[in-house]
């Protein structure tokens, strides 16, 4: 993980320096910050615009789907407790749907330990959980790779994760349910155009998708 950790700390100071304050004095900051950031501008665009993935980027970011899946259900959790502020609620649920490729996949998988009908997507999850709220939240457990993230063009990867979910209730009186059956959730690792100081870069972004 030594490169991926060169890399973020590539973009931290890339957005260090970008706020114009490097710990220098005004004049010697005037001179040098453009050469600096230009360097650093292109060490990020060659890390994160790379044609080729290597095999440890590919599991950092199957990593980074996993904490997705469990950011989905901490979110999910928030627009399910209806002991916070709606405003509150309804921006965790926008967040949740943002995590997914597209707010129309069929998560009816992972619905499906809700035993309400019609939640077949996020958008449909997030807006029913946010109406109703619930006295639990569902989380997952035992979170492993089903399929690798492989390459499927220029531009995608794709892969699965496997992983098992419970019943958490809200009121810890309550007993928590376990789902014995194993799902799995389609995973995806995107080029999309991102900003960095006014700039666009195509970077890689994971995502998630259908849960069977």
């Amino acid at each position: 993980m030594k490169q991926t950790s060169y890399i973020l700390y590539l973009v931290l100071i890339f957005l260090i320096c970008s706020a114009k304050d490097c710990g220098e004095d005004m004049a010697t900051r005037e001179q040098n910050e453009q050469k600096r950031l230009e360097i650093l501008k292109e060490d990020v665009r060659n890390a994160f615009e790379a044609d080729s993935v290597s095999d440890e980027f590919v599991r950092a970011y199957e990593e980074t789907a996993r904490q997705k899946l469990i950011d989905f259900a901490d979110y999910m959790k928030i627009t399910s407790d209806t002991s916070l502020d709606k405003n509150f609620r309804q921006q965790a649920g926008i967040m949740a749907s943002r995590l997914f490729i597209s707010g129309s996949v069929n998560i009816a998988g992972w619905s499906r330990i809700y035993s309400i009908p019609g939640l077949s997507t996020p958008d449909q999850l997030r807006e029913k959980i946010l109406s109703l709220g619930m006295i639990y939240w569902v989380q997952p457990f035992q979170i492993e790779i089903n399929k690798p993230l492989t390459r499927l063009n220029d531009s995608v990867m794709a892969g699965s994760l496997s992983f098992y979910q419970s019943k958490i209730p809200f009121n810890n009186q309550l007993p928590a349910d376990t789902n014995n059956k194993v799902l799995l959730i389609d995973i995806y690792n995107v080029k999309k155009v991102k900003i960095f100081d006014k700039e666009q870069l195509r970077i890689w972004e994971v995502l998630l998708g259908d849960v069977e």
